[in-house]
Parts: structure tokens; sequence; C-alpha cells
């Protein structure tokens, strides 16, 4: 039970605003009422040849046909059905230290719809669980001394709903349950207030143990607290993958290619400055696998 206890104190609000930095939530931030916080090797060459124990005739000379190298084919761009889409991000700090407008997503897009034009929304919000991202989803709300209105007023063609592990809930022994009935939720409350709207489920990079928040402002872990940490963020990221897969929804899955052998994570996708959230390399990876989870499901074609 002393594992579970430590769970409830898991995570300060907190803002990561650059790569070196990591910022708590702003004085003036109110939560709802309702919300919780919760190498190749060189063959060896033999001694001598058959052809140094036994004469050979002078061999006939032929002429052989070099291959034309085979070309590569030049990739077509794929069509969009429209010539410009809204692209809505919601989650905790590890999408919105993604950027304003996830320029590393935004690229990547370009990349696959060349022709096509992005604006990208980020609501991420540092600090905070599913229950308040779903707040966000049809109310306005202020964050870093600005007022956001609702996710649903920009009327997105697709929303990216990252899978908020970072931040669980501090019931332990019933969070998992919680964090699948709201992803539920999270994705009734785009199709009820959005009809025609595309859902990427997103599982965001794995965290490492290791190192977890080391460099990282007002946060101190020992081992065992960075094992516990990372071990409930591990949990809850495996659960969004499930819920995808059990809600049959197209999945941007950057948890699993980023664990090592060893069950941690990558740490080249994280930042060198708080252990937690992206290095540059990660929000490339990241934006790489959103990309590629919209154009595998066409889901702008």
């Amino acid at each position: 039970m002393a594992f579970l206890s430590l769970v409830a104190s898991f995570f300060l609000p907190i803002v990561y605003a650059s790569d070196v930095v990591l910022s708590p939530l702003p004085a003036d931030f109110v939560f709802p009422s309702s919300y919780q916080v919760t190498q190749n090797d060189t063959l060896p060459k033999p001694e001598f040849s058959f052809g140094d124990l036994y004469p050979t005739p002078t061999p006939t000379i032929l002429i052989e046909e070099t291959p034309m190298p085979t070309a590569k084919p030049t990739p077509v761009p794929q069509k969009t059905k429209k010539s410009s889409y809204m692209i809505a991000l919601l989650g905790d700090s590890m999408t919105d230290t993604l950027g304003p407008e996830a320029p590393h997503l935004k690229t990547a897009l370009k990349n696959i719809y060349p022709a096509t034009a992005f604006t990208i929304k980020n609501y991420g919000v540092g600090g905070t669980n599913i229950e308040y991202g779903i707040e966000r989803i049809t109310n306005a709300y202020s964050y870093l001394g600005q007022s956001i209105p609702s996710l649903v007023s920009a009327n997105p063609d697709l929303v990216v709903l990252e899978s908020f592990a970072y931040n669980p809930f501090s019931d332990a022994d019933g969070g998992i349950t919680r964090h699948w009935l709201n992803l539920g939720k999270a994705v009734t409350t785009l199709k009820n207030n959005l009809p025609q709207v595309k859902i990427v489920i997103a599982a965001t990079i794995a965290p490492n143990a290791s190192v977890f928040g080391d460099g990282a402002a007002g946060l101190s872990f020992d081992p065992i607290a960075k094992w516990q940490k990372v071990d409930i963020i591990k949990k809850y990221l495996d659960n969004t993958v499930k819920f995808a897969q059990g809600e049959n929804l197209p999945l941007a899955n950057a948890y699993t290619p980023s664990l090592m052998r060893d069950g941690n994570g990558n740490l080249t996708y994280i930042n060198g400055g708080d252990h937690i959230h992206y290095s540059d390399a990660g929000r490339a990876f990241f934006s790489s696998i959103i990309a590629s989870t919209i154009g595998k499901n066409k889901l702008l074609e």
C-alpha cells in the first residue's frame, strides 16, 4: 500500500515552456470546482585458393551485361478531400510542449500532403488530468494568462486526444478504469458536439525511471519514487493503447516504439533538462507518428 499512497502526490501542476525549464502553472490559474488534480565484418581471406593448387586453362572472356540500376519510384503525394484542415490537440503538458502550433506535426503532415494547408491549435494544459481535458472540449478556460475558447468552438476537422498518462488519478486502485471510462467520455463528447470530426487516440513517449524528473524545478524523486511514478505512467499509456484498439479507433502509438529492452523510455526522445518532456527529437518522433497514423488511416482523404 506504500506504493499506492505515493501516487496521490504524483504530479504538481507543471508547464514546460522550453527545453530546459519546467515551469509551474501561473498563480492565477483556477481549476474548475469539478476538477480533481489528481559495424560490417570483413570475411577472412584464405591463405591460398584452389587456383593456386591446380593450374587452370586461360578462361574464355565473357561479356557480362551490367544490370541497370533500379530506379526508386517517386512517392505520389497524397491528396486530401479539402484544401485546408483544422486540427486540434488535446492533452496535458505532453501535448502543450509540442508548441502552440505544433510545428513538427505541421511539417510531418506537409510531407504527406504537400498541397494541403494545416492549421493546428494546441489545447494542452500542463498538470491536468483527462477530466479537466473533457471540460475544455466544450468550455472556455484560462491558461498562462490567456482566455482560451472551447475546443469545439474552433470546429476542428480532426482531434488528437492524447493519453493524459503523465497526470494519472490519485485513486490508484480504480484509476485505470476511471481513465478508460473518461477516454470513452472524451470521444463521446467530441462526437456529440462535432459529428463529422475525425479522432486519433495518441499515446506519447515512454518515461525513463532512471532519470525521471531529474532537473525539473520543484521536483525531487528518490530511485524508488521514480520507479513508482514511471510504472503508473506506463500503465496509463498501455491503457490508452488498449482503449484505442478495443474501440477500433486510429492509434498514434509512440509509447511502444520508444520503450527500450530494459523497459525504460529511450533517452533520445526525452528532454535533458527535466527528464520528463520531449527533446526536439522526441517532438519530431511523436509528431511523425501522429502524421503517419492520419495518413495510413486516410482520415483526410
